[in-house]
């Protein structure tokens, strides 16, 4: 197998991937096959699939909702905030538990209270889960979405951001790392154009949060979602908003329910709570709430530094590894710093390749037109699973 130089994960000098070794063990799935999607879903830890069997089971032999049942939800509920909480760098009362990252984003978008005349600022490289909202939001008070070419997402954004703004502009919306092309965007680039008319700054980090640095405060932006099952491997149906805490009042609640406030009253008055949980409406999915805190509760015990770097070299060794398999060409940026991989095999379509993939165990992503593939490489990667890849490739390509 071949040498990629020092080990960020265990920090001595030798095999990149050495050390890996109990990690991966916490991650069944990856002995069954060469998973390269965590950028889709990531693979479950066991420590996480345990705690949702004993919810279950708790579930199954107690009533679930006693007084005891009820405030032990109650610390669960707080346990998650504080634990997602830790991937940004910022307290609970900043965090609200969401459905999704695409919940989360629409709590921002159609909070943000969009006019007739007024518009939003996006880029052209944006998932749908962004997209999507965006233009429904736009399309519903008469508002303009504005897109702006950024090309694979890896260059300045303070001017190109900063050409699009207008007076009217109340939304700036993007990714922190391009779904198509693993590209760490300027952030903080866009959060400078977007003060400096008085728009906010919302951030899809769906690739971002778990797989890179996340600093918030650092980059001047409002808002940042992310999703639980992806780079934080925890189970489908729930994600996270922070919110930066003076933004209370500019963010409408438009989504209320028994979880918003407390004092409720018969004729639905409700004094909302003085943080970030206002933004969450109803009652909590418990079961995959324990899963996705044992998740983030053991991702921080290995540190995020080292789950960073990890993730990073892997999927620079993965990159050097596909630069050396004739027929296969790298798509830009080829020296993304996130721990997505964007490839093509040119003459084949990205479905037909990712199909002949996984029939040799190997999954990857295809990508929309006119996109390629993409491998999503994460701490946990090791030598073997690069080289299941290109050896597969390979053997496709020469075909």
């Amino acid at each position: 197998m071949r040498q990629w130089g020092a080990d960020s994960v265990s920090g001595q000098s030798g095999r990149w991937d050495s050390g890996r070794g109990a990690v991966r063990a916490r991650l069944p799935a990856l002995e069954n096959e060469a998973y390269l999607n965590t950028g889709g879903a990531g693979p479950m830890p066991d420590l996480a699939a345990d705690a949702m069997r004993a919810m279950v089971d708790m579930q199954l032999g107690r009533g679930r909702m006693s007084e005891a049942a009820v405030a032990a939800g109650r610390d669960r509920q707080a346990a998650l905030r504080t634990a997602v909480g830790r991937v940004v760098g910022r307290p609970a009362q900043e965090m609200a538990i969401a459905q999704s990252s695409t919940h989360a984003m629409n709590v921002v978008i159609w909070g943000a209270g969009l006019r007739r005349g007024d518009n939003v600022v996006t880029t052209g490289t944006e998932h749908p889960g962004l997209a999507v909202p965006l233009a429904v939001a736009a399309a519903r008070v008469g508002a303009r979405v504005r897109v702006v070419d950024v090309g694979d997402g890896s260059g300045p954004l303070d001017e190109v951001i900063g050409r699009a703004v207008t007076a009217r502009t109340r939304l700036v919306a993007l990714s922190h790392v391009s779904w198509m092309t693993g590209a760490v965007l300027d952030v903080a680039g866009a959060a400078s154009a977007a003060q400096s008319v008085g728009a906010l700054t919302l951030v899809d980090g769906a690739q971002g949060a778990g797989a890179v640095p996340v600093q918030p405060m650092d980059w001047g932006i409002d808002a940042y979602a992310m999703p639980a099952q992806k780079w934080l491997l925890g189970p489908e149906g729930l994600g996270a908003l922070w919110l930066r805490g003076d933004l209370l009042d500019r963010i409408a609640v438009t989504t209320a329910g028994y979880e918003t406030g407390e004092e409720h009253g018969w004729d639905g008055s409700i004094t909302m709570h003085p943080d970030a949980r206002r933004y969450e409406a109803s009652t909590f999915p418990e079961i995959l709430l324990a899963g996705w805190t044992a998740s983030l509760e053991w991702l921080d015990s290995l540190g995020w530094s080292r789950v960073q770097e990890g993730t990073r070299v892997a999927a620079r060794a993965c990159r050097e590894a596909l630069a050396g398999v004739p027929g296969v060409r790298l798509d830009p940026p080829v020296d993304g710093q996130s721990g997505l991989v964007a490839f093509s095999v040119p003459g084949r379509a990205p479905e037909d390749v990712a199909a002949a993939l996984a029939v040799r165990g190997v999954i990857v992503r295809p990508l929309p037109d006119p996109g390629g593939l993409r491998a999503s490489c994460g701490f946990f990667t090791n030598a073997g699973d690069i080289e299941r890849l290109t050896e597969v490739l390979g053997e496709l390509v020469a075909c």
